[in-house]
């Protein structure tokens, strides 16, 4: 590895934010914040990625965002020979701001959960750090195979994706008898906020349903295989484009743009992946163009609950590392409902008796902004705290069970 330069952590805490209600940290805790990047600045960044997409920033609205974790699959096996410059843990906690008392929380296992400076109106981002006594080994199995998002609780069905569309891939994704109420609105979806669908896929869902009827027995499976058709072609698109191949969501008169927000949000950590991880940005920001033998990219459809609802999400992740850190990426870049998009970006680092483990979630929703803005960022921002606390305070559980 080369010379250590300063740690740089891409993402940053508001100045004015101090000990959260309810959080058992320091007030001096920063999350995962070196560095200040404004907005201005993140949108320079990320300009090399939005005219690749040819995406420009969505429109708005108000509802909470739900947020994901892979923290039960964070860390890896053997050292592998890629080019990084890595911090140490102290070197990264004191880049971070983190005290001393923050430091001893960290590494006997607390949970140390923030929010972070958004750089547009319709993002939700947050950060966690917390310790775990599992070995990198083994967390590299769980998440090259998709055993870390299977743990989640909110996790209803998955399945693994391969290239091309085999069907025996996608027949679990389907409405079960329990979600006939959610079936029977899309059975009957034509526009709006309901379901994230771009205009030709909801003409495509309207002609495939045509004469169904809510009481018809093939109701279930009818809509089933018309959204999985649709899932399938998001798929197919992706893996052969990357962002350029993520369609817009067509909300009544609004138009949503995933890929724009997903190329902000990697704007934001261009900084921190390109001189620190610099093969893992290139793979990252050039998908699917760049690829690593080293860095491992997996591929899923996800059916969770989200709000009340069943909803189905696919998922992207990619993942680098070795005995001395990991690296992980992970990217929902179709969600059926209730938000558009979500980035997670986490690293882990060993430490005495265990690994330590620094997290950055960013959901977007046009659901935050307008008139109320204000309060709806606090309580999409709240949620995605306790959210986020909830699932670590669980991870941590099922490791010491």
């Amino acid at each position: 590895m080369g010379p250590m330069g300063p740690c740089h952590w891409p993402f940053t805490r508001p100045a004015n934010s101090g000990k959260l209600p309810g959080e058992a940290v320091s007030p001096r805790t920063v999350g995962l914040a070196a560095v200040r990047i404004g907005t201005k600045d993140a949108e320079r960044k990320s300009d090399m990625l939005r005219k690749k997409s040819g995406h420009s920033l969505p429109g708005t609205g108000l509802v909470k965002a739900a947020t994901v974790g892979i923290a039960l699959a964070l860390l890896a096996g053997p050292a592998t020979a890629q080019n990084v410059d890595l911090p140490t843990i102290d070197e990264l906690i004191a880049s971070l701001g983190y005290s001393e008392q923050d430091r001893n929380t960290l590494l006997s296992g607390g949970i140390v959960v923030t929010d972070l400076d958004r750089d547009r109106d319709d993002q939700l981002i947050a950060a966690a750090a917390m310790f775990l006594p599992v070995t990198t080994e083994a967390l590299l199995t769980t998440l090259r195979s998709g055993d870390g998002l299977r743990a989640d609780p909110a996790v209803l069905a998955m399945g693994v994706l391969g290239p091309g569309l085999d069907p025996a891939e996608w027949q679990g994704l389907k409405f079960e008898e329990g979600d006939r109420q959610e079936a029977a609105r899309l059975l009957r979806f034509t526009r709006g906020s309901d379901f994230n669908l771009a205009e030709d896929e909801i003409a495509a869902l309207r002609s495939k349903l045509d004469g169904v009827s809510r009481n018809d027995p093939a109701m279930l499976e009818t809509v089933s295989a018309a959204y999985r058709d649709i899932l399938g072609g998001r798929y197919e698109a992706y893996r052969q484009r990357g962002l350029d191949g993520v369609a817009n969501y067509q909300h009544g008169g609004s138009t949503l743009e995933p890929a724009s927000q997903l190329a902000d949000v990697a704007g934001q950590a261009e900084d921190f992946l390109s001189s620190r991880f610099p093969d893992f940005w290139a793979a990252f920001s050039n998908f699917p163009e760049v690829e690593n033998p080293d860095i491992v990219n997996g591929f899923y459809w996800v059916k969770k609950e989200v709000e009340g609802r069943p909803e189905f999400v696919l998922v992207h992740d990619m993942s680098a590392g070795g005995a001395d850190y990991v690296l992980v990426s992970r990217r929902e870049y179709f969600v059926g409902h209730t938000y558009e998009s979500l980035q997670v970006i986490a690293l882990a680092l060993p430490v005495e008796s265990g690994i330590a483990v620094f997290y950055v979630n960013a959901a977007f929703t046009d659901q935050i902004t307008g008139f109320f803005s204000g309060v709806a960022v606090g309580v999409g921002q709240g949620r995605m705290r306790n959210d986020l606390t909830e699932f670590f305070t669980g991870v941590r559980e099922r490791q010491q069970n």
